[in-house]
């Protein structure tokens, strides 16, 4: 029994250790397995990704391709647009090598809608000029030179930035100095390659673009006939870069054959066409180049009267151009359908834009409407509340005035009133003093022969207190007609003070005797006063003084 039980608990005992060690193993998994993840999911796993792919020398194109694809897709969530446009770039350049133009041309027009969201004028430049080389590979100049000259506005703005080479521009002015050669323009083409010289003492590092602006160079003396120039710039090429890229040595080895075409040295043609033929099929290389060598080996068979070498090469020839046509020709389907499938999405996109557009413009229409009616309400209900003032204030403005017209002319008519009033006093008076004055002188006269001593010192008194009567009346004629002698004084300044007292009394309708009296004159005194007046005045004859004066 107890070794029963002492198995039973070696037995629990190893059971759980087992579950505890799996538990443990199986965490640890789990935990490696989610850091892996984790890690797939960093920008610097794709970015080591990209990095790969670039140095396809040691990697498979298709598995390179792969990586790019998901790395793409990774940094276009992740909105990095300048590492797709990268991906996209590399992809392109796969597929160019494995004949596929249509998805290289389908990657680089890709390329130019992502990098439309950056401000990375190398990769716009880098796009425009592959683009320019496809199209040129497929003889449509108008759009390789579109694209070329594209291309070199943004090589441009790289060199204003700083510590920017102009490696892009002199790649760009390459691109369209190969253009302008194609089309003959090489006048053209020298200035461009004439730039690239200005600026390449600015570039650090010798490039490919250095040499293919010597190799151009030196094809366009070619085709000028300037074989001494050409001869020149191969030569010294050749002791540069010979042996150091299978590329370049492809090119300097074409060249120098044509050289030697021109100048009818074929065994030296044969030599350098045979050794950059050669090197194309061993590189896998600048297959392009190999009906353009194929075509004057055949030539040059031929005129040795060597059919079978010549009818050789030129059955290559003839096979590699059948290939090219019926790549382009597959190409240039592709590009169509993808072209139609492209405007079809364009035209689509363009319908539901322009839905949204009338709708945004019809709305924006409405809003406009409605504004411009609320505006007008607005002003009218201003409008209408100003009227209303203006009409009220009108009113009463209007009513104020017609009281204090009113007011006016009563006060007008109770000062006429007044005057009036006063007026008959002062001549009731005047005329009382003119009785009493009557009364007096007759009393006078009497004394005067009754008792002639005491006629003289009363008379004197009469002529005083006949003065002081005088000024007394002459204080209330101004006071009752104040603003008469204003106007009097206004009008004629020169009247003396008497002429100014009769003007009084004429105002107040006295006769001559009347007046004569009050003033203690003769009556012809008056008169005469009376004539000098209206000579002042200037009266006609015919004018009455009585009633300018009553105008006055």
């Amino acid at each position: 029994m107890k070794k029963i039980t002492s198995y039973k608990t070696a037995y629990y005992q190893l059971t759980s250790m087992l579950v505890l060690f799996f538990v443990f193993i199986h965490g640890n998994v789990n935990a490696q397995s989610s850091i892996k993840n984790t890690q797939k999911d960093s920008i610097s796993y794709y970015t080591s990704k990209i990095s790969r792919a670039l140095n396809q020398a040691n990697l498979p194109q298709y598995i390179a391709y792969k990586d790019l694809q998901r790395s793409a897709l990774f940094f276009k969530n992740a909105k990095h647009y300048d590492r797709v446009v990268q991906c996209l770039l590399t992809m392109a350049d796969i597929q160019k090598k494995k004949g596929k133009m249509s998805l290289s041309f389908d990657h680089l027009w890709e390329g130019l809608y992502w990098v439309e969201k950056t401000e990375n004028d190398t990769y716009k430049a880098i796009l425009h000029r592959k683009l320019s080389q496809l199209y040129d590979a497929f003889n449509k100049q108008e759009k390789s030179l579109f694209h070329s000259e594209q291309a070199l506005v943004f090589s441009k703005k790289l060199l204003l930035k700083k510590n920017k080479q102009p490696v892009q521009l002199n790649s760009s002015y390459l691109n369209l100095a190969v253009k302008q050669r194609k089309l003959k323009n090489y006048d053209k083409a020298h200035s461009y390659l004439d730039s690239c010289a200005a600026f390449q003492n600015q570039i650090k590092t010798s490039s490919y673009v250095t040499f293919g602006v010597v190799m151009e160079r030196a094809t366009i003396y070619l085709l000028q006939n300037d074989y001494k120039n050409a001869n020149r710039i191969l030569q010294t090429t050749k002791r540069k870069h010979l042996d150091k890229n299978a590329k370049q040595d492809i090119r300097i080895y074409y060249n120098l054959g044509l050289l030697k075409l021109h100048l009818k040295e074929q065994d030296s043609a044969v030599y350098y066409f045979e050794k950059s033929l050669k090197l194309i099929n061993t590189s896998h290389t600048e297959k392009n180049l190999s009906p353009q060598l194929l075509g004057p080996l055949s030539e040059i068979y031929f005129s040795k009267n060597k059919a079978k070498k010549a009818y050789s090469f030129l059955r290559q020839k003839n096979k590699i151009a059948d290939s090219l046509t019926q790549i382009k020709t597959e190409v240039y389907s592709e590009l169509f359908e993808i072209k139609n499938s492209y405007l079809a999405t364009l035209q689509e996109k363009e319908s539901i834009l322009s839905q949204k557009n009338s709708i945004i413009e019809k709305n924006e229409q409405t809003q406009f409407w409605l504004k411009i009616i609320i505006v007008l309400v607005l002003i009218l209900g201003s409008a209408l509340f100003f009227i209303s003032r203006i009409r009220l204030k009108l009113k009463k403005t209007i009513l104020e005035k017609k009281e204090a017209a009113l007011e006016s002319k009563l006060s007008k008519e109770k000062s006429k009133a007044k005057i009036k009033l006063k007026s008959k006093e002062l001549t009731s008076y005047a005329l009382q003093l003119i009785d009493k004055d009557s009364a007096i002188d007759e009393l006078l006269k009497v004394l005067k022969e009754a008792e002639p001593s005491s006629y003289k010192s009363l008379s004197n008194k009469h002529k005083k207190g006949a003065a002081d009567l005088w000024d007394e009346f002459n204080l209330r004629f101004t006071e009752v007609n104040l603003d008469f002698y204003k106007r009097l004084k206004v009008k004629h300044p020169n009247f003396t003070p008497t002429e100014q007292k009769h003007l009084a009394l004429i105002k107040l309708k006295f006769s001559t005797k009347e007046m004569a009296r009050i003033l203690n004159i003769e009556p012809h005194s008056v008169h005469i006063s009376r004539s000098r007046i209206r000579k002042k005045i200037g009266l006609e004859r015919n004018d009455s003084l009585e009633d300018y004066v009553n105008d006055l």
